[in-house]
């Protein structure tokens, strides 16, 4: 009796913990910190965190008109790659959330550099460290 009681405890308390307070089950994503992204942006802070794979984590952070871009770029994970003309760009996987209309593709830039078209504006160190070491940017705020 004792274990059919632990057990009726143990499935509710585990079905429960899958809903939000609206009663859905709720799917956002979770991240893992050197698992699937070795670099993070705090847009609004204009701050990136950088994940060497040995040592502590770098610092960045610009509040240069120059930097950051002109619209927010969603949250999610992004992909480090390269456009058809060598340029660093980021790139939206299918798990990533976008508005109706924001481009799957975003250039990044060297703050205070020129360029047409949506860009998000890095500083050159953390740029250089991007276009050298990550594979994914985890963008947050």
């Amino acid at each position: 009796m004792i274990k059919q009681s632990f057990l009726a405890l143990f499935a509710i308390t585990a079905f429960g913990a899958g809903q939000t307070a609206g009663g859905t089950v709720g799917y956002e994503p979770i991240y893992i910190t050197d698992g699937q992204y070795t670099a993070t942006l705090k847009q609004r802070a204009h701050r990136w965190l950088l994940q060497p794979l040995r040592g502590e984590q770098v610092e960045v952070v610009d509040h240069s008109a120059a930097c950051g871009s002109r619209a927010p770029v969603p949250k999610g994970l992004w992909y480090v790659s390269q456009d058809s003309h060598g340029q660093t760009q980021l790139i939206a996987p299918s798990v990533t959330p976008l508005p109706a209309g924001f481009p799957q593709h975003v250039a990044l830039r060297a703050c205070g550099s020129g360029g047409d078209g949506l860009a998000l504006y890095v500083p050159p160190v953390a740029l250089n460290w991007i276009n050298d070491f990550v594979g994914s940017v985890l963008i947050d705020d």
